[in-house]
């Protein structure tokens, strides 16, 4: 901001006085105005990733260039630094993550007007790459400002119904042992998922992948870590057990263990107990769905329903742009035919034998992704660990009743009557999907959770609205420091009416 630009300040000191005023009113919100832009002064020092799909040509969702914005105007110099899986390919050109960063000539004055950091051509099939821009006043050498800039390859993946999974790379598949597993996970990032069992007067049809007739379960909870803080998302812990009914009521949302509430305004995920910078955020998604957003653009939404006739809450569970590949939505190594176990090994190709198939999936795969009291994110009422919610010998293979003592099945409906109700679900995966667990529950609410969460908007790829930085507005100011800059203004005012009175 040039002070030229402020018609009051007549005096060096009025401008400074003004300038500071400005500075501070303004510096709560320059630093979001351009999401993926270096802001020299006041410096925003920022940290970004870029998120892109294996194969995806860049770009393909603008913005794709890095900006450098500079109060008054002037001439800047450039520094990159490469980083981890960046290398030089040229004078002025790097490649990270199969992605082309071209940038300016180097410690060399440039107009910031004309000059950016540009990514262009196709992402790679994996790996990260990382690269930081140091931007200095050409006329200030102690005036910089830096970018912190991670590129990343990412995925879709997530699971719904009863429950019928989308791995991030692609396959879909059921997968309906009854427990706590881990879902998806890498450094600084899991989502763990608890399935309950749902007894059925009829046993279901075989599976398309997995070519398996079992009994059916649902999600009823879901936690997460993210960074250094744990989520969960689950019912009253008052009604603990496997089969125990809901509070109607709603979901319970904890952080860290605490009860919280989730109002508009969302909710900051602190590094370090709350003392540290932005890890997370946690907002409203709509309809009851909570959205948890961490420091790398990963969003993962939980979408609960209340089912009536059974006073349950069930979850529809989806992650977006994410960068981990293990886990039950995992990446399957090459030859698999499902997603590596967690020491990255690989089952191998589908067993001819459904006895084998039974034995991969819900014996050896389930066993290996299933948490245990040490590993559980979950929180537990007292005298209830994850085993309170194990059932071992669900699914049964080969079943020939879903039915479970001590609880009343659900009946299922029509074919007809099913694919009436999920008219409205407009991807035809999902929509088939759809139709298997009304038809096997006679449970029209699953219809619309599958709308509900197609009403969700992703982020697409391109920069992400890293949280620690950038994406979220300042905190409100308290009411005490608009009344402070009232007066400030006001005195500044009353100074140069006085003034203005003595020379006349």
């Amino acid at each position: 901001m040039n002070v030229k630009t402020l018609p009051f300040a007549t005096s060096s000191i009025e401008r400074r006085v003004a300038l500071v005023l400005a500075a501070f009113v303004f510096s709560g919100t320059s630093a979001y105005a351009e999401l993926q832009d270096i802001i020299l002064s006041p410096c925003n020092n920022i940290s970004t990733t870029y998120a892109a799909t294996a194969g995806q040509a860049i770009p393909t969702v603008p913005p794709q260039d890095i900006e450098v914005s500079v109060a008054g105007g002037g001439d800047v110099k450039f520094g990159f630094a490469a980083g981890a899986g960046c290398t030089n390919t040229g004078s002025n050109v790097y490649a990270c993550a199969g992605i082309t960063v071209t940038h300016p000539p180097l410690d060399t004055p440039v107009s910031p007007a004309t000059s950016k950091i540009v990514l262009s051509g196709t992402a790679g099939p994996s790996g990260l790459g990382a690269f930081t821009v140091t931007v200095t006043d050409a006329a200030n050498a102690n005036t910089t400002c830096t970018g912190n800039y991670l590129l990343h390859i990412t995925a879709d993946g997530g699971g719904w119904g009863d429950p019928h999974m989308i791995t991030v790379d692609g396959v879909h598949y059921d997968f309906q042992s009854a427990g706590e597993f881990t879902a998806l996970r890498q450094d600084g990032f899991e989502v763990q998922t608890r399935q309950t069992p749902v007894p059925t007067t009829t046993v279901p049809g075989a599976n398309e992948y997995t070519g398996l007739p079992v009994c059916v379960s649902i999600y009823t909870a879901v936690a997460a870590r993210i960074g250094s803080n744990r989520v969960t998302f689950q019912p009253n812990l008052s009604q603990p057990g496997l089969l125990a009914t809901s509070d109607a009521s709603g979901m319970q949302l904890r952080v860290n263990g605490q009860l919280v509430t989730l109002t508009d305004s969302g909710i900051n995920l602190l590094a370090g107990g709350g003392s540290g910078a932005v890890e997370g955020r946690i907002v409203p998604a709509g309809g009851g769905a909570i959205e948890i957003t961490d420091a790398r653009g990963t969003q993962l939404v939980a979408t609960p329903t209340f089912w009536n006739s059974q006073q349950k809450w069930y979850l529809n569970l989806n992650v977006y742009q994410t960068s981990a590949t293990r886990g039950i939505w995992g990446r399957r190594p090459e030859g698999s035919w499902l997603p590596a176990l967690p020491d990255g090994t690989s089952l191998g190709p589908r067993p001819e034998s459904a006895q084998q198939r039974y034995q991969d999936l819900y014996k050896k795969f389930a066993d290996a992704w299933r948490v245990t009291n040490a590993t559980s994110l979950f929180d537990y009422a007292s005298g209830t660990n994850t085993g309170t919610f194990t059932l071992d010998e669900w699914p049964r293979f080969n079943p020939q009743s879903c039915a479970i003592q001590g609880q009343t099945s659900v009946q299922p409906t029509t074919q007809q009557a099913a694919q009436q109700a999920c008219n409205g679900v407009t991807n035809a995966a999902q929509k088939a999907d759809c139709i298997f667990d009304v038809f096997v529950t006679g449970e029209t609410g699953f219809a619309q959770s599958y709308e509900a969460m197609q009403r969700f908007r992703p982020h697409g790829t391109g920069f992400q609205p890293v949280l620690a930085v950038q994406g979220v507005p300042p905190p409100p100011w308290p009411w005490w420091l608009w009344i402070l800059i009232g007066i400030l203004v006001l005195v500044v005012i009353a100074v140069l009416i006085a003034k203005k009175r003595r020379t006349a």
